[in-house]
């Protein structure tokens, strides 16, 4: 059995929430879903939210917060989020900010069995990071709502077996949308989110340092298809000679229903 467990409860504009497990440490990274519907979500997984320690949170957006307080009061768990992220919910009064089990970070830190170490991510929240984790024997990323890979994002990014990362929008779906042209803008900027095609350039690299799966998450409902992600980065690997179900496994995360769980 893999050293971690991996399940994407719900992905997208509607909501984030990630599960992670390790050992003796269970945690979460988001929860942007209500926790009646995350009770529901987790249940068709077998996962027990009692032994979940620590929401990671990446940034302040709602769809990744929503159900962070609610969650933290139910189950006891802490919540751990940028230094900046904290200071602007508590300047703009939010109620996670005045709960008493978060903590705000500036560098890595251990949660039980589970070294986290954050990095910075291109996006247009005050302050927004990715998750490298590692319980000594092996590691994995989370890197979505970016805008690009940067050097740094994919020198993190690297060297995982398991990458979480963001497949947004198809770039000509995008173009031609309802969406209105100033939204399209920020979308494709270098601080929006990751097209198909980005995500899509980076993926022979992450294989060949190391990457056994790979998950495509924030997918968008308005401009992006779960084939059209799939098989955007299907033909970048087939370019590069990786056979996809062989010498790496591609997954698509949903919003609304929860990823068979993942072990790595």
């Amino acid at each position: 059995m893999g050293s971690f467990e991996i399940c994407t409860l719900a992905s997208g504009s509607k909501g984030n929430c990630t599960y992670i497990k390790s050992g003796n440490t269970s945690l979460i990274v988001d929860e942007g879903l209500t926790v009646k519907e995350l009770k529901l979500r987790a249940a068709l997984r077998g996962i027990d939210l009692d032994k979940v320690s620590a929401v990671l949170v990446t940034h302040e957006h709602s769809d990744h917060i929503k159900g962070v307080s609610q969650f933290c009061n139910e189950y006891g768990a802490k919540a751990y989020m940028p230094l900046t992220c904290f200071e602007t919910l508590r300047s703009r009064g939010d109620v996670i900010s005045s709960y008493e089990h978060v903590d705000g970070f500036e560098a890595g830190f251990d949660i039980g069995d589970i070294r986290v170490e954050p990095f910075r991510l291109p996006h247009d929240a005050r302050y927004t990071v990715g998750y490298r984790l590692s319980d000594g024997k092996t590691d994995i990323a989370i890197a979505t709502d970016l805008g690009f890979v940067s050097d740094n994002t994919l020198s993190r990014l690297c060297g995982c077996k398991a990458v979480v990362i963001e497949s947004n929008h198809d770039k000509l779906m995008l173009e031609k949308g309802r969406y209105p042209y100033p939204l399209k803008v920020r979308i494709a900027s270098k601080n929006g989110h990751l097209s198909n095609a980005d995500s899509a350039a980076i993926a022979s690299q992450l294989v060949a340092s190391g990457a056994e799966r790979i998950l495509l998450a924030h997918l968008s409902e308005d401009n992006n298809t779960p084939e059209l992600a799939f098989e955007a980065t299907k033909e970048q690997l087939d370019k590069h000679g990786i056979r996809e179900g062989e010498d790496v496994v591609l997954d698509v995360a949903y919003q609304y229903r929860p990823s068979e769980i993942i072990r790595i």
